[in-house]
Parts: structure tokens; C-alpha cells; sequence
């Protein structure tokens, strides 16, 4: 069966991220159609092997199941020329960082910035990766910004932290740009926040103005007071 751009983008889109839920997909790349559209569509690419489902994201506060989370199947991982296995256990950094995209991407929505360069998992040399580093255009504010964005599960201990900040001080130091995008965490417990501000206030003033650290829904209005 030939597949359709729509099936190219769903794949591509979760080959980005390694893992998506439906919800990220439905809402990306189906908004223009109706709800049973992305059922088929993604039922259509499990049974051919381009897509594989995980399992289910867990539910929430609410409890109740969850979106399916889906990744590339071995088709999919064929089809676009990927290495690796599949990976047995969904992958919540994953789901977290394609939260937070998908986030920026309702902000565009409305208006209130236009997002202008992306990309997961971008090398910044010479030794750390950013899980997601977005340009930012706010048109009414008439200015752009870039950030690199780490998205935190609460999970790593002070010391990797402090590794981290060392790592995007050595990208500043190596720098030749007149700006360095500021690097933020995001996190999704006010506990998780005030442990991480604490760490960032020990740090040398210099590599404390280029840290910052907010809640998931928080992060849109505190860019665009950054």
C-alpha cells in the first residue's frame, strides 16, 4: 500500500521525538480533521509495521488510561533509514519534550509567538545536547529569542545538573556569537523548581544569568518575559 505525506509526516514526527502519543499527532497533524480520522490512520500504519505501540501513557491525577504511545515500527525504522531496537517501555523524557514543542506549537496558534528554528536533541559543542532548541519570534513585542531548553523529570541528581551548566558554559566560553540563547529547564513539580533554583544560585554570576528554571505551564508567558 503506498503511503500518503500525512503518513510520511506522522512517521517523521515520531521518528523526531523517538516516542509520541496520539495526542501530540492527533493534535499536530490531524486538527483539520475529524476525531476517527487519526484512529484509522495510525490503526492503518501498526498493522503495516511502520508504527509500533509502546503501551499507554500513564493517565494523570484523574486515573483512567492514558493516549497510546506510539514509535517507530520496523518498517517505519526501514522506511526511514533508522538504527537501533525498539524500545520495550514508554519513554516519558520523550513524551515531555513533545509536550512542550506541542506547547510552543499552540502558542503559534494563537499568536502570541511565531516559532521560527527547531530541533530535538541538538549537539551543542562541545559537550552537551539540548533536549529541544526553539527560535522564537514575538511579533508584538517586535523581537526574536532562542533558547535551548532542558526538560526535566526530576530524576537526575544535583551533581549531573551541575555537569550540565558546566558543559553549556564551555558552549559560551567557545562561542564567537554576540548572544548565547538562554538555557532553560523545564520541570513539572514547584519542589523539583526551587531544587533546581537553589542549585543555579551557587553558581558563578556570569553562568547564573544564562539559567533558568519554570514549571511546564508557566514556560510560554515567562519567554516572553525573558
Amino acid at each position: 500500500m503506498e503511503l500518503t505525506q500525512r503518513d510520511y509526516d506522522v512517521l517523521t514526527l515520531t521518528h523526531t521525538f523517538s516516542q509520541v502519543a496520539s495526542t501530540h499527532l492527533t493534535e499536530l497533524l490531524f486538527a483539520d480533521r475529524s476525531h476517527s480520522v487519526p484512529d484509522k490512520v495510525l490503526g492503518r500504519l501498526v498493522r503495516l509495521g511502520y508504527l509500533s505501540r509502546v503501551g499507554r501513557r500513564a493517565g494523570g491525577d484523574k486515573g483512567g488510561a492514558g493516549a497510546y504511545v506510539y514509535q517507530l515500527g520496523r518498517a517505519g525504522r526501514l522506511l526511514l533509514d533508522v538504527d537501533g531496537r525498539l524500545m520495550p517501555n514508554v519513554n516519558n523524557h520523550a513524551l515531555m519534550i513533545a509536550d512542550t514543542y506541542l506547547e510552543l506549537r499552540r502558542a503559534e496558534e494563537a499568536g502570541v509567538l511565531a516559532l521560527k528554528e527547531w530541533a530535538v536533541e541538538l549537539p551543542v559543542p562541545p559537550a552537551v545536547r539540548a533536549d529541544l532548541f526553539a527560535v522564537v519570534d514575538f511579533p508584538q513585542q517586535g523581537r526574536s529569542s532562542s533558547y535551548y531548553l532542558e526538560i526535566d523529570l526530576g530524576t537526575e541528581q544535583p551533581a549531573r545538573i551541575r555537569e550540565k551548566v558546566a558543559g553549556y558554559w564551555r558552549a559560551v566560553e567557545a562561542s564567537t556569537d554576540e548572544f548565547f540563547p538562554y538555557v532553560v529547564f523545564v520541570v513539572r513539580q514547584q519542589a523539583r523548581k526551587n531544587e533546581l533554583a537553589r542549585i543555579f544560585r551557587r553558581l558563578p554570576e556570569e553562568q547564573q544569568d544564562m539559567m533558568r528554571v519554570f514549571l511546564s505551564p508557566e514556560l510560554i508567558p515567562e519567554l516572553m518575559r525573558l
